[in-house]
């Protein structure tokens, strides 16, 4: 029998025994009638691993798209996660880096300061004395992570088939989930990615915003050092306001880090939670983490820049366009009377031409619009609202008076000033869609 046939039944004889596993777990803890749903799916999670974990981090790091008894029950696993052996990881550093620990580092501790899904941080110092904390992947978790998302793909094609789960395109964010697990496994890309977030910050001008220093040399597939950063947790509103930070400040400067990377840089952090943010005593916000991340062709930048531009001016027509550009809207549905209904949808969260809603009730209101009209949310608009629906959350602590919307609005204009090239794109952008709405009028487009 040729040796592909073989790896191939192996593979396939593999992925049965997991769906075995996860259909049994699931089963176990389901019937746990007592205890509400979203706790009984998120112990099951747990019990499944490090793909499930993070699964829940998703679901826990997304208000809005998914409802709160569901955010709060799976909000314990981003911090609730065992740790494995100090000396598996000692073993996976030396392994990686090829030398030995005693070579890189004068200490390391055995303990985790911390442990997640995918990996564990462990404090430690250098042999010059510098403070680092090193991110130390957890043993065998590839071959576990390829039968998961096999048969996540799998179940995401039954999703398909359902109108009120295909608009979330979730095949197309299944893949998008495990091209970005695969990603956040290489620590080395994770390095790549800090370094370019430090040279964004750099060449905008956004002094008041730190990623940490990246010791490129103790960097390999499995492990990453960087410099230690002690500072508040972002959910430490009392102990901020104690030191005299600003908190209503730290909202709009993560709102402007995270636009100014869609809209102009095209590149953004992909994972905003209170685990991944710090705040210095003089007010400097720190991201950590950068295993995932928001990328942007450039056409899908002015894509989304003028979706952006057009739900805070209440342009619905732009909106659909907007949309239509990303192959989100079938071709046969009318940009004028969806823009209608959206509208209608829209019109009881404006007063005075000002949207009065919350982010989370507009993304519901966008969601039971495109399941009408079969459209689909483009990857990159789900990945922008999980992390502005973050910081609308953080906003209720941070600074309740605070209108995030209004915010943006406020960002905007000036972006445009800043970036005079930007504005110049948006107009295109929308001259484009009209362009398309008069051809498929005149049936000199394809339908």
């Amino acid at each position: 029998m040729p040796y592909g046939h073989l790896v191939g039944t192996a593979r396939r004889g593999s992925i049965t025994r997991r769906a075995w596993t996860v259909g049994t777990t699931f089963a176990r803890h389901m019937a746990r009638r007592s205890d509400p749903l979203p706790r009984r799916v998120r112990t099951a999670f747990t019990d499944l691993g490090p793909t499930y974990v993070k699964v829940g981090q998703v679901i826990a790091s997304s208000p809005g798209l998914f409802p709160p008894d569901w955010t709060e029950e799976f909000a314990s696993l981003r911090d609730k996660v065992p740790p494995f052996p100090g000396d598996q990881a000692r073993r996976m550093v030396e392994e990686d880096l090829g030398r030995p620990l005693r070579s890189a580092f004068a200490t390391f501790d055995e303990v985790p300061i911390a442990a997640a899904s995918i990996a564990q941080v462990h404090g430690a110092t250098l042999l010059d004395g510098s403070e680092v904390v090193v991110k130390v992947q957890r043993p065998g978790l590839e071959h576990q992570v390829r039968d998961d998302l096999r048969a996540l793909l799998l179940l995401c094609e039954v999703l398909e088939r359902i109108p009120q789960t295909s608009v979330g395109s979730p095949r197309a964010l299944a893949e998008d989930f495990a091209r970005t697990l695969h990603e956040e496994m290489d620590f080395r890309l994770e390095a790549d990615n800090m370094e370019r977030m430090r040279g964004i910050l750099g060449r905008s001008g956004i002094s008041d915003c730190r990623v940490p220093v990246v010791h490129h040399d103790l960097v390999g597939r499995r492990v990453l050092t960087m410099e230690r950063i002690r500072g508040l947790r972002f959910t430490d509103v009392e102990g901020m306001r104690a030191k005299g930070i600003d908190t209503e400040r730290l909202l709009r400067l993560g709102a402007q880090t995270v636009v100014e990377g869609v809209l102009v840089h095209g590149f953004f952090h992909g994972d905003l939670h209170a685990g991944n943010i710090s705040v210095l005593p003089d007010g400097t916000f720190v991201l950590f983490d950068f295993g995932i991340v928001g990328r942007l062709t450039e056409s899908a930048r002015g894509r989304l820049a003028m979706y952006l531009m057009a739900v805070t001016t209440n342009d619905y027509p732009t909106m659909v366009r907007a949309l239509r550009s990303f192959g989100s809207v079938p071709p046969d549905v009318d940009v004028e009377e969806m823009a209608a209904t959206v509208r209608r949808l829209y019109e009881p969260f404006i007063t005075n031409g000002v949207v009065t809603a919350q982010l989370g009730e507009l993304m519901d209101t966008m969601i039971r619009s495109m399941v009408q009209y079969r459209v689909r949310i483009p990857r990159e608009l789900v990945l922008l609202s999980k992390q502005m629906l973050y910081l609308e959350g953080a906003a209720h602590a941070l600074a309740p008076h605070a209108d995030l919307l209004q915010e943006q609005n406020v960002i905007y204009a000036t972006l445009m000033e800043k970036y005079p090239a930007l504005a110049m794109e948006i107009m295109v952008a929308i001259a484009r869609g009209q362009e398309m709405d008069a051809a498929i009028a005149s049936g000199a487009a394809p339908a």
